[in-house]
């Protein structure tokens, strides 16, 4: 596993909110209503972690 932890602004958090598919589907003013309530109980600076988690394929001999 790559532990990796990024820190952003709350605005920027939301802004990358805004590029997931479940807020996408939504309805353009329910979307920016779930975005100012996000951003009103945020503090001004948000961690969040980005692990990568690697797997290692290996192909099985062929008979």
């Amino acid at each position: 596993m790559i532990v990796r932890r990024a820190t952003m602004s709350a605005r920027d958090y939301v802004g990358h909110l805004s590029t997931i598919s479940a807020y996408l589907e939504m309805p353009t003013l329910e979307r920016e209503q779930v975005f100012g309530q996000i951003m009103q109980v945020l503090p001004e600076t948000v961690e969040i972690a980005a692990d990568i988690t690697v797997h290692l394929a290996r192909r099985c001999c062929e008979q």
